[in-house]
């Protein structure tokens, strides 16, 4: 009964306010730079980005990945000079949570070099790392248009 009387008697910590606009910001600043590591080719710029124990998906069914694994990835792409990357995001929603410590992000994009017909999404979870914000998980996939599955199922016949 006592330490029921004094867990009552005691008061709650106060939670500073989050300012959910600022968070947006730096969110976007660190999803901005990710973006523009992979338009640059750079993988190196694009790890910065990512949290060191992060898990990480790609369009494929069969890529799941680490950071390490991931970087040696994308270096291995980037390598051949073939390749083309441009894109601009066209749309992005962002969630902050309550305590301002994580975030869900999605961005959506048409990337050529995947698909010139077919969108792309990126799904991303942030966390905050004393005043950073690290993505520790994305998963990127094709998100054909409805009116468009039909035709894509005939197609794989």
């Amino acid at each position: 009964m006592a330490v029921m009387i004094i867990n009552a008697c005691q008061q709650k910590p106060k939670t500073a306010p989050v300012d959910q606009e600022a968070a947006k910001v730096a969110v976007v600043a660190t999803l901005d730079k990710y973006h523009s590591g992979m338009i640059a080719k750079d993988a190196k710029i694009m790890m910065t980005m990512l949290a060191d124990n992060g898990f990480y998906c790609g369009s494929d069914p069969k890529e799941f990945y680490d950071k390490p694994t991931l970087s040696n990835e994308m270096t291995k792409m980037f390598a051949d000079t073939t390749l083309k990357i441009s894109y601009s995001i066209n749309k992005r929603e962002i969630r902050i949570a309550a305590d301002g410590n994580s975030a869900i992000a999605v961005d959506q994009n048409v990337m050529n070099f995947i698909s010139p017909k077919i969108p792309v999404r990126w799904v991303f979870h942030l966390i905050k790392t004393e005043n950073n914000w690290l993505i520790d998980f994305f998963s990127v996939s094709l998100i054909p248009h409805n009116e468009d599955i039909g035709k894509i199922n005939k197609a794989l016949e």
